[in-house]
């Protein structure tokens, strides 16, 4: 959708996944005009791009964002198809306004506001929520580049199924979330082997027959400030579903050590261990990316600087970000508290509240 240039509206959301959906939420039940700016052409495109056998670790109750239930069982967990569409709902049932295919490309200060730049047009405002969320940059290492070009290899973001797969030995690296799934997935076609970094702790969907996230909920755990007593017991990642253990026992799947070099076809790992590669898919995370900001909140390694993310800048806050506050910052059901918090504290006084 193209826009006129220098379009202005009172705040503008960059970013329309679920922390911009939620920031949208409440800034519609606050009255303030706002638009939301995405890069994708259809709302929850990200969550469709995920592997096809891809289920949260949230049961439906703990995948919804606020106002509006998911639907289904409220205790299944649901698949990314359904993630992807109960957002396009969400935007279509709240009228939210989203010009999507509007990737922004820099943020400046310009004359006490902000201007905002994207390949169909600029828009100018006075405020700000920028929630392009917790997974921006997929990370290989550079590792990667030593393999030779006929090794297949992927980012966990780019993996769909199996059926991308060539050859029968594939590594993935990464044993966290994403890579005990991807290699779950793989596990029925090919001979899998799974590199395990560093320990993380593992915990079950369920336990006695309660999701893992309603103790988190009820205990007040997921949405604990992290500098809380409660909080503190959240700073660590860990995998949820199947332990490593279980994999290699039920799949078949040989957990092995760090990667640690790769030359051709040869993978060496920790304690000089080497195998051969047909694949590798590199479950290695994300990096965050906001150098499209020129507005002087980052800092030296380019992170936003905040407080719950309201930064010095007036009028403009972070959204979304993995451990932005607490456990819950980036996940669906929890966002609302920082997306409540940050448009408290910009609504102008003249507006009556959410």
């Amino acid at each position: 959708m193209t826009t006129a240039p220098g379009e202005r509206a009172e705040v503008i959301v960059v970013g329309g996944g679920q922390a911009g959906l939620a920031a949208g939420y409440y800034l519609s039940r606050a009255e303030i005009p706002f638009i939301i700016l995405d890069a994708n052409q259809r709302v929850g495109e990200s969550w469709r791009r995920r592997w096809d056998s891809l289920q949260l670790f949230t049961v439906a109750r703990y995948s919804a964002l606020p106002g509006l239930e998911f639907p289904g069982d409220p205790e299944h967990f649901p698949g990314k198809e359904e993630v992807a569409d109960y957002l396009e709902e969400y935007a279509r049932h709240f009228e939210l306004p989203i010009r999507s295919d509007s990737r922004v490309t820099s943020l400046q200060a310009s004359n006490g506001a902000y201007r905002l730049n994207t390949h169909s047009g600029s828009y100018e405002t006075d405020q700000v929520i920028v929630s392009t969320g917790a997974y921006q940059r997929p990370y290989t290492p550079p590792i990667a580049r030593k393999l030779d070009g006929d090794v297949g290899q992927f980012h966990s973001s780019d993996y769909r199924n199996p059926a991308q797969i060539s050859g029968t030995d594939v590594l993935v690296v990464g044993a966290a979330n994403s890579g005990a799934g991807i290699a779950a997935d793989l596990a029925r076609d090919y001979r899998v082997r799974l590199s395990q970094g560093g320990r993380l702790r593992h915990l079950p969907r369920r336990i006695l027959g309660k999701s893992l996230h309603w103790y988190g909920d009820h205990f007040g755990l997921i949405a604990a400030p992290f500098d809380s007593w409660r909080g503190r017991t959240q700073r660590n990642d860990f995998v949820v579903g199947p332990s490593l253990r279980q994999l290699e026992r039920r799949l078949g799947i040989e957990v092995v050590g760090r990667v640690v070099d790769a030359d051709g076809r040869i993978v060496r790992l920790e304690r000089g261990r080497e195998i051969e590669v047909d694949a590798v898919v590199w479950a290695t995370g994300y990096r965050s990316d906001y150098a499209w900001i020129g507005v002087p909140v980052l800092d030296e390694q380019g992170a936003p600087i905040h407080r719950r993310g309201v930064t010095d800048s007036p009028g403009l806050y972070f959204l979304g970000m993995a451990n932005q506050y607490s456990r819950g910052s980036s996940l669906i059901y929890w966002v609302k508290d920082d997306a409540g918090y940050v448009v408290d504290h910009l609504r102008p006084p003249e507006h009556p509240g959410r």
